[in-house]
C-alpha cells in the first residue's frame, strides 16, 4: 500500500518550518525526558513535577 500524505496550505507549512528551526526558549532535562519549553510558567510547572531535573534557558 502506498503511504497517504497530508496535503497543507503553503502558510501551515511555512509555520510548521518556522517552528521547526527555532531554538528553543528553555530545554529541561530530567530523568529519562528532555523538553522544550516556551515560558517560565511551563518550567515551573515540570520542576513541581521533577525537582531533581536541570534547566538551561537560551538566550536566542
Amino acid at each position: 500500500m502506498k503511504k497517504k500524505e497530508l496535503k497543507l496550505s503553503k502558510k501551515t507549512t511555512k509555520i510548521l518550518n518556522d517552528i521547526k528551526s527555532s531554538t528553543p526558549k528553555i530545554v529541561f532535562h530530567a530523568k529519562n525526558i528532555m523538553v522544550t519549553l516556551r515560558s517560565k510558567e511551563q518550567l515551573k510547572q515540570w520542576l513541581e513535577r521533577y525537582p531533581s531535573g536541570s534547566y538551561r534557558i537560551n538566550n536566542a
